[in-house]
């Protein structure tokens, strides 16, 4: 179920932490094990408190798992316990045995434990306000600014793709029903239960707290450290099903191992579907990015030098593609666009039509004509201007 992992294959190999979050998952749940057997063990507690803490290094988000650790201290331990807060000292010793180097880094630099943009998330109005600029534009006045109305709309809107995510990425297509069925089969497993309540308040956090992240790949991506569960019990719940139907005078035990193989054959093809679609039909990686490093001779021959910035959709892309520095292109128009170039020393803008957002529409359509924006021309639809900066 690991290695042929239908939806989370195409994700495993890549610069991402998929496959960290999988193997911290997967070993949490070890220790937990151990710690069900015998909550008194000190080391143990100590243990998930470092996991917790790598987690967190991995993604912000892994946070979740410091309190769900601190809540099944509080269910594991009898109530009132000197144990209580002798284990939950040793969990917090473990979390930031890895994440004090990291908090110490962000007091220097923002002056406070966690970067200040986590907050804000909060009241983003729509996804490309992740991008915006100034970062202090989302306030909780202009989310309540609203309405009601768009603020629920937008979080059944990420309950509705997070449910999605929840089958066919978790769930693996084929292996939901048998996840489901070793879920309540094995429902009084301790383990269990603790991977229920990770992963339903991962989705109430994704859906209502975060519904942009969460619904544009949060969600997948932090759920990945409950996949080792979800695999273990597929094939359990399968031998449930089996097992009960053998029980009303359906099957017999010759038919198992036909049908353990089928699970797995048909887990095998959908994941080489899932990664055939993905990497050779949709491109991975290819296509929209594949024009930079002709944009790069363009602005070299327009007098660009080795030490100016470009603004583009796609940073990371165009860094990689030409080896030369670049921001992103901020959320907000024309004035934030020249506002970010003037902090960060951007000389140029680089504005594809996959990043033409609504506040900058005139500009793509009319290119002439705007004072701080000096047209250079165009290469197969991407526009490309000088900026001047103070």
């Amino acid at each position: 179920m690991a290695i042929f992992s239908v939806y989370n294959a195409p994700f495993v190999g890549v610069t991402d932490n998929f496959s960290l979050f999988m193997l911290f998952g997967g070993l949490y749940f070890l220790v937990a094990t151990q710690l069900i057997e015998d909550p008194t063990r000190i080391r143990n507690w100590f243990l998930l408190g470092l996991l917790a803490g790598l987690m967190t290094l991995s993604r912000s988000d892994g946070l979740l798992w410091l309190a769900l650790t601190f809540l099944f201290v509080l269910w594991r331990l009898p109530r009132f316990s000197s144990r209580i807060l002798h284990s939950a000292f040793f969990v917090s010793l473990g979390f930031l045995l890895i994440m004090a180097p990291w908090y110490a880094r962000n007091l220097s630099v923002y002056g406070s434990l966690m970067a200040p943009g986590g907050s804000r998330a909060l009241w983003l109005a729509n996804y490309d306000q992740t991008f915006v600029y100034p970062p202090t534009v989302p306030t909780k006045e202009s989310f309540l600014a609203l309405g009601w109305d768009h603020i629920i709309a937008d979080r059944m809107w990420a309950l509705s793709n997070n449910l999605q995510s929840g089958f066919a990425a978790h769930g693996g297509i084929i292996l939901f029903p048998f996840i489901i069925a070793g879920i309540i089969y094995y429902r009084k497993d301790e383990r269990v239960r603790l991977a229920g309540i990770a992963w339903l308040i991962l989705f109430f956090v994704m859906t209502f707290a975060f519904p942009f992240a969460g619904a544009r790949g949060a969600f997948f991506h932090a759920g990945a450290a409950l996949q080792p569960m979800w695999w273990a019990l597929a094939p359990l719940g399968l031998e449930e099903i089996l097992l009960s139907l053998r029980k009303r005078g359906i099957g017999n035990d010759q038919n198992r191992p036909i049908f353990r193989s089928a699970l797995v054959m048909v887990a095998i093809m959908l994941t080489v579907y899932v990664v055939y679609l993905r990497i050779f039909t949709l491109g991975w990686g290819e296509g929209e990015d594949a024009n930079y490093p002709v944009v790069e001779q363009f602005l070299l021959d327009n007098g660009m030098k080795d030490t100016d910035i470009v603004i583009v959709r796609n940073a990371p892309g165009y860094y990689l593609a030409t080896g030369r520095s670049a921001i992103s292109i901020p959320y907000g128009g024309e004035e934030p666009i020249l506002a970010a170039a003037n902090q960060f020393d951007a000389g140029y803008l680089v504005l594809e039509p996959a990043g033409v957002l609504a506040p900058i529409q005139d500009l793509f359509q009319n290119p002439e004509g705007h004072d701080k924006f000096i047209y250079l021309g165009e290469l197969d639809g991407t526009q490309i201007y000088k900026l001047e900066i103070e």
